[in-house]
């Protein structure tokens, strides 16, 4: 029996990388019954069979599994933002890291389009979100130009990584400047909406040329923090966890406590204050969910 990691799938038909060969599968009828959903980035067990086409006999155990894209087994986390075209948009970017946090998944922020903007304010976004802030490893890149993409590499080499940001921010042509040849739709920034265009339609993993597979995914706007209990918000802010600490109370929500750690790391400027007035609109959406 070999194994190999699923794809991509179309209807009941998955795409296993096998080898380094793509076979095309079908997944025994017990999975319909046991209600089991075969994934992109799932390992599995394929049976190889004479056609040249083989069976999913089992799914692997998951290490991990993103709920918006769908994927499985997922080591990295690349973060595509810009400044500009679109413009930035620092809830979303805290809402994606936030969720990376809660699923154990590492992030890594990939700044795109940076030929669009001046070298402050890349030299700014990297002292807030960079290792000497909250904490990200920050890859100033330009997908259109190849700027960067040499350090940009390491992060993905070996790994199973997905895309994730906005519509717009060069996802799909970041993935073609990754993968040479390869046909991917790239669209534009809609000039009224200043948004992306959706170019992805659904969850694939690319072989890499260097190693490793990459998810395309499709673009989202809203991630939801189904699940997720009021009190573990702040450990998905990496930088709450010192501060924390230093708080009166065990139970702190960072919010109307006296004697909170978190506040006044943001009085003294140790915590961005968007990140925190961030944090406690994801905190009301919690709260919100759960009185439902």
């Amino acid at each position: 029996m070999a194994s190999g990691q699923v794809i991509r799938s179309h209807s009941n038909i998955y795409y296993v990388l096998v080898d380094g060969q793509e076979v095309e599968c079908r997944p025994r009828g017990k999975f319909r019954l046991e209600d089991q959903q075969v994934l992109a980035g799932d390992r599995v067990e394929v049976t190889l069979l004479a056609d040249g086409e083989g069976r999913i006999d089992r799914i692997l155990p998951r290490q991990s599994e993103l709920s918006r894209p769908r994927v499985a087994n997922v080591d990295r986390c690349v973060v595509v933002f810009t400044l500009h075209e679109p413009e930035a948009d620092f809830r979303f970017l805290d809402r994606v890291l936030a969720h990376t946090e809660q699923a154990g998944v590492e992030a890594v922020i990939a700044l795109n389009k940076v030929d669009l903007c001046t070298p402050e304010e890349v030299e700014a976004f990297v002292a807030t979100y960079g290792p000497a802030g909250v904490g990200y490893p920050v890859i100033p890149i330009s997908a259109a130009t190849g700027a960067g993409l040499d350090q940009l590499i390491p992060y993905l080499a070996g790994r199973t990584s997905v895309l994730a940001g906005q519509s717009g921010v060069g996802k799909s042509r970041l993935t073609a400047a990754l993968v040479p040849g390869r046909e991917i739709r790239v669209g534009e920034v809609s000039r009224k909406l200043r948004r992306g265009r959706h170019t992805t339609r659904h969850v694939e993993l690319i072989p890499l040329p260097f190693g490793g597979v990459l998810a395309d995914a499709p673009g989202f706007t809203h991630l939801e923090f189904a699940g997720m209990e009021p009190r573990d918000l702040a450990d998905c802010f990496r930088e709450f966890r010192e501060p924390a600490a230093e708080c009166r109370f065990d139970d702190c929500l960072h919010r109307a406590e006296p004697d909170c750690g978190v506040k006044a790391a943001v009085a003294e400027g140790r915590i961005p204050r968007h990140r925190y007035e961030h944090y406690l609109v994801f905190l009301e959406e919690i709260e919100a969910a759960r009185k439902w």
